[in-house]
């Protein structure tokens, strides 16, 4: 695995991919990998030749009172993992500038209306700076594919929806969640919980399950978004939110919606915030 860790290195390294015409697909992450990151490696490898992983904890993403500093940074140890799945080249930037030159005067990606509900009523400006910093990397590299996770659904949607504009060429792939035995979805935010706090975190996906069943045998949507609440409540989990919303994200308030669907949650255990989704 070639490792780049300037804008110049990453030039040399991807004119050499170009000379042979290679079919490129990229894969971001913030690091501290686990198997559902590397799962997205080997998915990439389906559809494209070589493969471009970039490890940036992007500061544009992160509110007050958040955990960019805390974030953790296992770099020796992610680079085993990626070279141990054959990924061809890393982006780890040196500094803030190898991605953004000048920080203070990036042109910013609106996330809109959509940026502003779900997640984005919590952590407000979060969308925007996912989606500068995704439009920053696709404007570097220039893959040919990308591959995002579908446990950040709302994330997934709104970089869907910034490329069909500013990057049409790019073909976006949607992987599926990855999840431990105890059905919970993989996070690098589970690194924050005890074992008696993954077990209790495990909860959030069970709601997600029995409400989607739920909704299938044509159960009321209100009640079933109420008794997902209290359970989440009676097992020690505050929930943020827990809707259901459309394939795009539209909101749904009716029985019966034929289309597919999604729930969606958040909740906080110990100040460790966690959300999940089911898709049917």
């Amino acid at each position: 695995m070639i490792i780049t860790r300037t804008r110049k290195e990453l030039d040399v390294a991807l004119k050499n991919f170009s000379k042979n015409s290679e079919k490129l697909a990229l894969i971001p992450t913030m690091g501290n990998l686990h198997e559902g990151h590397l799962s997205l490696i080997r998915i990439a490898k389906k559809h494209a030749s070589k493969t471009i992983s970039t490890i940036f904890v992007n500061p544009l993403q992160f509110g007050k009172n958040e955990d960019y500093d805390k974030y953790p940074r296992t770099h020796e140890d992610d680079i085993k993992k990626l070279n141990d799945e054959k990924c061809d080249i890393l982006f780890l930037p040196v500094n803030n500038k190898e991605v953004f030159s000048n920080i203070e005067d990036i042109k910013t990606i609106h996330s809109g209306i959509l940026g502003s509900e779900l997640c984005g009523k919590i952590r407000p400006g979060h969308f925007d700076g996912v989606l500068t910093v995704v439009n920053k990397l696709f404007e570097i590299i220039n893959p040919d594919v990308a591959v995002f996770g579908a446990k950040d659904y709302q994330q997934e949607i709104l970089i869907r929806q910034m490329a069909v504009s500013l990057h049409p060429n790019i073909e976006l792939i949607k992987a599926p969640i990855i999840r431990a035995e105890n059905g919970i979805a993989l996070s690098s935010r589970n690194n924050y919980l005890s074992e008696p706090e993954l077990e209790m975190a495990a909860n959030l996906y069970k709601a997600l399950y029995h409400s989607a069943q739920s909704y299938k045998k044509n159960f009321d949507l209100k009640t079933i978004i109420s008794e997902a609440k209290n359970y989440l409540i009676s097992k020690k989990l505050i929930p943020h939110y827990f809707e259901l919303r459309d394939h795009n994200l539209n909101k749904i308030d009716i029985n019966q919606f034929e289309g597919k669907k999604v729930f969606l949650g958040s909740v906080t255990i110990n100040n460790t915030r966690l959300i999940d989704n089911i898709e049917f």
